[in-house]
This record gives structure tokens, C-alpha cells and sequence, in this order.
């Protein structure tokens, strides 16, 4: 038997032990802690997965989701609806089923990570994806596992399509724009993400076709990316888009983006808009009394608005602290990320000049929905559900970088020893291993990830 084939037999064998330890943890967590489906929205994906089992039997127009709830997830859901059951048989097996999902999305994960990253830190992504978050959250009958996953690929899609030109840029830019349609459709974040792509990448053309330095098809790919992200994106969309329109007299409406995030609070959007028939229409109510950007903007001060900005990454910090488990990973990468800021200044910041339409996306990107979490905390009651959207994507962005020709080779002396980016991803997968094993059972036993 050569080495590399022990190698890789003792990869499969560990992938095997930790997927069994992976399935039993989320079956504990729930049967111990996710024991009631009117818990969290998990009762409301149930609901629209019942009425479009009902729509597809009876072949009529039900309206799914309220425009709250985006309807891929329940849609999903619905292929395991039998009238037979009991509403907690139909949430059992929604939690069995969501588990096995988050199996099936944890591999797509670990594929395209190895395509694009080295072995070692294609492993430590997936490992703490999976034991970070996803373990918690597998056994809900809620649409984030499945989210989360896509966002990342759309945001590795789009990553390749702004470092890629001729054939190769169109065909990444048309992904992004199918799976950022997929995103939308279950759940309602990506409009800020895709306009950023589409403002980033014009931007790139326009800089390559005033420069003129590349060939005919190569400059033409890039100025395209935008365009056929853009159509892509609503070729998938428009039956939503034109349903929405019809009843609600607008393509991009959603209660949640449209409405409450220009409330102060939860309680002051469920005694507006959402007591005025938005989940069916537009709201019965005084146009001068229906939320908007400009009249937050108008009735709010500067200082107001940065209070509950600061109020939201205050309680970001804490809830990254205290729940779950990616928060330690997380800042493992940032201290090595910084390590390796401060010694290799000047070669980070090559890397970053090598693909300036890349870092500039990163950088509003991050800075984005960095504020925008923040800002709809009030609403949201905690900031949890949606900063998981963006671990997968920022501990991939760091992984490019630490695996980066320019930054790879870098070496310190610790206590007479070499130490390089190789040996910090060696240190998470042994931390990722003993935490597996003996750190986060007490954590997923009692703590409730729902939200």
C-alpha cells in the first residue's frame, strides 16, 4: 500500500467518524432542544409547505410565504408532506430530513473548496462549517443551511468571475447570477450583494476597456460579466418578480426589506404595516404613515441612526461569544490573518493589487452587510441568524489569502521552530478535532439555535 493511498483511506476513515459524531450530535440536539415546532418560524415553513402541497393537488393560486418567507425551502418541504400525519410527525420528519440536507450540502461544500484551496485548509473550512454551525442548526425545519450554502456559492462565483476574463468570466458571471436568484428565493438578503456585484464588475470592464491591453474576447468577457449576471438573475426571478408585481404592485417586495426594517423595533412593525394586510397586499394604511428609507431618514437623527448601529454589533460580539461555536475558529483566523498583516505588509498588499476589483468587492462587501446586520437587529431580535451567512465567505476569502503564492512561504521562528500558514491550518483542524469530541456536546445540548 503506497503512503498516499494510507493517506487517503485514513482521511475517508476520520470523514466517516466525525460525519457519524456530526449526525448523532444534531440528533440529540433535536430531540433535547428543538422540541417544539412553533419555536423560531419553523411552524411558518411547515404552514406554506402544507398549502403548496395543497396548490399542487388542487392546482390552485394559494400565496406562499406572506412575502416574508421565501418559497424554495418549503417547497422542498413539501415533497415530504402526507396528509396522514400529524403536525409534529410532518416536523419530526421535516428534522430528520434537514439533517440529512445539511450532510448533502457540507460535501457540495467540501468539493468546491477543494478545487479551490489546498488540502488542508479546504478540510479545516468544511469541518468548521460543520461543527462551528451547522450541527447546531441541522435539525430546524428552516431554510438557513440551505442559504447559507448557496450565498457561499454564488460569493465563490462571483469571486472567480471577477478574477477570470474571456469565456471563463461570462460563464462564472451567469452562475453567480443563477445562484444569487437561488439565494433570493430563499431568503431575501441578496439584492444589496448582487447590486454591489454589478456596480464592482462594470466598473472592472470599463477599467479594462479604457485600458485596451487584453484581446478582443478576453476584454469582452469582462465588460459582459455584469449583464449576464443581471439577466440570469431575473430570467430566474421573473415568475416571482411578476407574481409580486401583480399583488403587490411591486417586482422586489418583501415585508421584511420593503417595511420593517425602518421601524425602530419589532414591536412598533407588528402594530404597522403587518397589521395592515402586507402579507396579502399592499398595506390598508395612510401613505404617510408607511415606513421607507427616506422618512427613517427624515424623522431620525445621525446620532440615533449610529446607536442602533452600535447596539447592533454590541449584541453581534456577545451572541458570537455565547452562542454556537464559530466564534473561536473565527478569531483564530483573524489573529493569523493579523500575524501575518503586520510581517508581510508589503506582499498582502500586492496580493491585494494583483485583483483590485476583488479586494475593492470585499472590502464593501464586508463593510455592507457588516451595517446592515447591525442595523436590522432591532427587528431581527438578535443578529445570529443572518451574520452566519458571511462565516462561510470570510473564512474562504482568508484561506485564498494565507494559501496565496506571495504569502504562503512565510515563516516565523517560534521557540527555535519554522511555523508557516501550513502549520496554523494544522492547529484548526487539531482544535476543530478536539472539539468535535469533548467541547461543544454541552453547548449543543443547551443551546437553542433557532434563531
Amino acid at each position: 500500500m503506497t503512503s498516499r493511498l494510507a493517506a487517503r483511506l485514513a482521511l475517508v476513515m476520520l470523514l466517516l467518524a466525525l460525519g457519524s459524531l456530526y449526525v448523532a450530535g444534531a440528533r440529540r440536539h433535536g430531540a433535547q432542544v428543538n422540541v417544539s415546532r412553533v419555536r423560531a418560524d419553523q411552524s411558518g415553513y411547515l404552514w406554506d409547505a402544507v398549502g403548496i402541497y395543497q396548490n399542487r393537488q388542487t392546482g390552485t393560486d394559494r400565496l406562499i410565504g406572506e412575502r416574508n418567507r421565501m418559497p424554495i425551502y418549503p417547497w422542498l418541504l413539501s415533497w415530504l408532506y402526507d396528509p396522514a400525519m400529524t403536525p409534529d410527525q410532518f416536523f419530526e420528519k421535516a428534522k430528520r430530513w434537514n439533517t440529512g440536507l445539511s450532510l448533502v450540502l457540507l460535501v457540495a461544500i467540501g468539493v468546491v473548496a477543494r478545487r479551490l484551496l489546498p488540502p488542508l485548509p479546504a478540510l479545516d473550512l468544511v469541518l468548521v462549517a460543520a461543527f462551528g454551525y451547522f450541527v447546531f442548526k441541522a435539525p430546524y425545519a428552516q431554510v438557513e443551511l440551505l442559504f447559507y450554502t448557496v450565498w457561499w456559492l454564488m460569493f465563490v462565483a462571483c469571486w472567480l468571475a471577477l478574477t477570470g476574463s474571456g469565456r471563463r468570466a461570462l460563464m462564472c458571471g451567469a452562475l453567480a447570477g443563477v445562484l444569487a436568484a437561488v439565494a433570493h428565493l430563499s431568503k431575501a438578503a441578496v439584492l444589496p450583494f448582487a447590486g454591489l456585484f454589478i456596480v464592482v464588475s462594470a466598473v472592472r470592464g470599463a477599467s479594462s476597456l479604457f485600458a485596451a491591453s487584453r484581446g478582443g474576447r478576453r476584454l469582452l468577457g469582462e465588460v459582459l460579466v455584469p449583464v449576464v449576471f443581471a439577466l440570469a438573475f431575473l430570467a430566474v426571478l421573473s415568475p416571482y418578480l411578476l407574481n409580486s408585481k401583480r399583488v403587490f404592485g411591486h417586482y422586489f417586495y418583501n415585508v421584511n426589506s420593503t417595511f420593517y426594517v425602518w421601524y425602530d423595533d419589532w414591536p412598533a412593525a407588528s402594530q404597522g404595516t403587518y397589521q395592515h394586510g402586507d402579507g396579502v397586499g399592499w398595506p390598508k394604511m395612510p401613505a404617510s404613515e408607511i415606513p421607507s428609507m427616506r422618512k427613517y431618514l427624515r424623522e431620525h437623527s445621525a446620532g440615533q441612526i449610529a446607536t442602533r448601529i452600535e447596539d447592533g454589533l454590541t449584541e453581534m460580539a456577545a451572541v458570537s461569544y455565547n452562542r454556537l461555536w464559530y466564534f473561536k475558529y473565527v478569531t483564530l483566523y483573524l489573529a493569523f490573518a493579523t500575524v501575518l498583516l503586520a510581517s508581510r505588509g508589503r506582499a498582502a498588499a500586492a496580493v491585494a493589487a494583483e485583483q483590485p476589483a476583488l479586494a475593492g468587492f470585499l472590502v464593501l462587501y464586508g463593510v455592507t452587510y457588516l451595517l446592515a446586520v447591525a442595523f436590522y437587529k432591532p427587528i431581527s431580535g438578535t443578529t445570529l441568524r443572518m451574520l452566519l451567512t458571511h462565516v462561510l465567505p470570510l473564512l474562504f476569502a482568508w484561506s485564498r489569502a494565507f494559501a496565496h503564492p506571495r504569502l504562503r512561504g512565510t515563516q516565523w521562528s517560534v521557540a527555535g521552530t519554522l511555523v508557516t500558514p501550513v502549520h496554523f491550518q494544522g492547529l484548526v483542524l487539531l482544535t476543530v478535532l478536539f472539539d468535535a469530541a469533548f467541547s461543544i456536546w454541552p453547548r449543543l445540548i443547551a443551546d437553542f439555535a433557532g434563531y
